[in-house]
């Protein structure tokens, strides 16, 4: 345990910094198998699909934003979830 109260309030902090990233990747985690599913589905319309990656985008890019993700994984994350659209829908 630190002795020095800066040292202590830098603790406190990073403590709640943890918890905030840790909480942000789990939601992500999750968007991302949600988003996945959805695309995979055969009863899912363009419509649907469309709005599910940009939404999917938003959140990834704001992670990136927030340094949650470095930026070549939020890319990589991004390009596949496209691929996987292209591959169902064709081109947009």
């Amino acid at each position: 345990m630190p002795i020095i109260k800066s040292a202590k309030k830098q603790m406190r902090k990073a403590e709640k910094r943890r918890e905030r990233n840790r909480a942000l990747k789990t939601y992500l985690k999750n968007l991302r198998k949600d988003t996945l599913q959805l695309l995979m589905n055969p009863q899912t319309t363009k419509e649907q699909a469309v709005e599910a990656l940009n939404v999917f985008k938003s959140k990834v890019d704001n992670a990136w934003a927030k340094g949650i993700y470095k930026r070549n994984k939020s890319s990589r994350l991004i390009s596949k979830m496209e691929q996987l659209f292209n591959q169902k829908f064709g081109q947009k």
